[in-house]
């Protein structure tokens, strides 16, 4: 394989796995660019980190950023820069025309961004391409209590930042706060918003109906376009257990992967007709009442969870490195976890998924991001272990018999 080097923006458990994929291919440690230390890359073996103070500001990611890929280009001839959280995803698309010419791949237009992160955009775009998306209302700072009584699908229902990883969100702090609320009544969601506001927190909320199912129901797709705005690959999750701690909520703790040909087209279909660029991560749910998948959004980057695709044999980044002529889809089932196998046989609610996944455990074996048999660092190897038996803690203080609805 030519030459080349990944810089990815992030220090997170999702960068750590982007970064595995992208050192399996060529043996080159990646460039992990992030604004503070964080345990899941510090120290690695297998990838490089700098961190950059303010690098999540407009002001420093135009000054720092450009510089380094063209640094990069200069010595390995090919750059690719991946984000893996939605704000470097905005930045760089904010920022594209300082990047073009300094990367290999490509990202989506203002326009577009807009469109997909805009709810009721993306809603209409759902329904003009044939995918199902729930009900949704977009709740105004100033009509958060008010809305209550007017979104015309009662509870329960799902309520959520417009976007749960925008700066004044992630740094605001108040009891009980989540990624994705699952409302029961009214008094709970004016507990919620009321909580919110005393925090500080002025954005946008949505509000979605509630469709019906346990983790089961929940699947989640990747998927890689090209600069040509050609899918490369298509990849299908089914999971296995939601994560339960407040924070985590809306990632996913264990997937089996899999295929569905019909879903594979008409994402294939949606992606292609936008010329979409770039990862996108779509977050679904299973409606057994009508036999479709509900389409709950779309997020242009990586999933945080999307190395279960490593696990069904795919390599998202060779796709990015490689650019295959036709579309690759991932069709095997096999299992990625977060979670040790104790928590699966507790938690999973249906027998027979969780003897799926238990068999698949054991035969090909399970995938987990921070397990890396390359990684020398014993700080990261201790960390993996922590945060991998630590969740047997939270499982146990979170999951309440969880049944879909909390």
């Amino acid at each position: 394989m030519e030459d080349f080097r990944a810089i990815i923006l992030g220090g997170d458990e999702n960068a750590y796995g982007v970064a595995r994929l992208f050192y399996e291919l060529n043996g080159e440690k990646p460039l992990v660019l992030c604004t503070r230390s964080l345990p899941s890359t510090e120290g690695s073996a297998i990838l490089e980190t700098a961190v950059i103070p303010g690098l999540d500001t407009p002001e420093v990611f135009a000054a720092k950023v450009p510089a380094l890929s063209e640094r990069e280009r200069s010595a390995h001839g090919r750059v690719f820069l991946i984000p893996c959280a939605d704000y470097y995803t905005a930045l760089c698309i904010e920022f594209a025309d300082l990047l073009s010419g300094l990367t290999e791949n490509r990202f989506i237009s203002k326009e577009l961004y807009e469109k997909l992160e805009t709810k009721d955009k993306f809603a209409s775009l759902c329904a003009e391409y044939g995918l199902r998306h729930p009900r949704t209302v977009t709740v105004e700072p100033a009509e958060r209590e008010s809305a209550a009584e007017t979104f015309g699908f009662g509870f329960p229902l799902v309520l959520k930042p417009e976007n749960s990883n925008a700066y004044d969100y992630l740094h605001c702090s108040f009891e009980g706060k989540k990624k994705v609320y699952y409302i029961k009544d009214r008094d709970e969601y004016l507990r919620t918003v009321r909580a919110m506001t005393a925090a500080g927190y002025n954005g946008k909320l949505v509000a979605q109906e509630y469709i019906p199912g346990g983790d089961g129901a929940l699947f989640v797709m990747n998927c890689y376009s090209g600069p040509d705005g050609k899918v490369r690959l298509m990849s299908l999750g089914r999971a296995v257990l939601e994560e339960c701690a407040p924070g985590m909520r809306g990632n996913y703790a264990a997937v089996i992967t899999g295929s569905d040909d019909a879903l594979y087209a008409c994402i294939k279909d949606f992606l292609e007709s936008l010329h979409y660029v770039g990862f996108a991560n779509f977050d679904m749910k299973y409606d057994a009442r009508t036999n479709e998948y509900v389409v709950f959004e779309i997020n242009l980057r990586p999933g945080r969870s999307s190395f279960y695709v490593r696990a069904g044999g795919l390599n998202m980044m060779r796709a990015v490195a490689e650019a295959p002529e036709s579309t690759v889809y991932g069709k095997d089932a096999a299992l990625w976890s977060a979670v040790p196998k104790r928590v699966i046989k507790k938690y999973c609610g249906d027998a027979k998924l969780r003897s799926e996944a238990l068999a698949l455990w054991k035969d090909p074996g399970v995938c987990r991001t921070l397990f890396e048999k390359r990684e020398k660092s014993k700080k990261i190897r201790l960390y993996a272990l922590k945060r991998y038996w630590y969740s047997v803690k939270t499982f146990k203080t979170y999951y309440k018999g969880k049944n879909g609805s909390e």
